[in-house]
């Protein structure tokens, strides 16, 4: 009996938490040196590791990020993604805003020193896809 409460407990938190939003914690590297508490208001990064942050837009790893900052109430600061350099060396502005949150400690970030940003979660599995069918290519 303790064991069947026991996994009908562990089902319940499972699919509590699953429904929770998810966050996505993404290593950067820093183009410029900056100090945490009192960062630039354009920041630029590169990414480092493959970064989708909704159905449109992927930062990929390598592409060079520039990003607004606003400092946060906790001392730190939220990085919001403007434009990215593909590696067609084209310059691609984000029209939608997708605030990033600085993970670390205080202090001076040197260039190429890298660090981390937390996205929210907007993967892949969040959005609508549509499907055309036989009926929809043949008109």
């Amino acid at each position: 009996m303790k064991k069947l409460l026991s996994a009908v407990v562990g089902l319940v938190l499972a699919f509590t938490t699953a429904g929770a939003v998810q966050a996505k914690t993404v290593q950067v590297s820093a183009l410029e040196d900056f100090n945490t508490t009192n960062p630039p208001q354009i920041l630029h990064v590169q990414m480092n590791a493959n970064t989708r942050l909704d159905y449109d837009v992927m930062l990929f790893q390598g592409y060079q990020v520039a990003g607004k900052v606003a400092q946060t109430q906790d001392g730190s600061f939220a990085f919001t993604p403007i434009a990215f350099v593909n590696f067609q060396e084209e310059q691609v502005p984000i029209k939608k805003e997708f605030a990033a949150y600085y993970k670390g400690g205080n202090g001076i970030i040197r260039q190429n020193q890298p660090f981390l940003l937390v996205f929210p979660e907007n993967g892949p599995d969040t959005f609508q896809y549509y499907v055309p069918s036989s009926s929809d290519i043949n008109k």
